[in-house]
């Protein structure tokens, strides 16, 4: 698994990386709090890189498809794995942030 999640490049594993530990320390931010303190870290700067995190693994998603469609069988398969990770990543970051939003949106 590890030898497959290698082959994906590395500023798709930094981004599945960053995506996965912001996501998981979003449950821990709390409201909106601008001072300059590690307070901002977690009421600020957390709760506004998990979506960011998530609609540039769309974005690369949809390239993947995009350029699946012109390779050869091997690339494909690379592809088709991408894909895969992302789905299940990019899930996890949007389910995350949904959770934490949720309050804010419903009454």
């Amino acid at each position: 698994m590890l030898d497959k999640w290698r082959t994906i490049g590395l500023l798709r594993q930094g981004l599945h990386i960053a995506t996965i530990v912001s996501a998981t320390l979003l449950p821990i931010a709390d409201g909106p709090d601008y001072t300059a303190t590690w307070d901002l870290v977690f009421g600020g700067v957390i709760p506004a890189v998990v979506p960011i995190f998530v609609i540039l693994i769309g974005f690369d998603l949809m390239m993947c498809n995009i350029i699946r469609e012109s390779r050869e069988e091997e690339e494909v398969h690379r592809l088709d794995l991408i894909r895969t990770y992302h789905r299940w990543v990019g899930g996890y970051g949007l389910a995350v942030f949904a959770w934490f939003i949720a309050p804010a949106l419903i009454p």
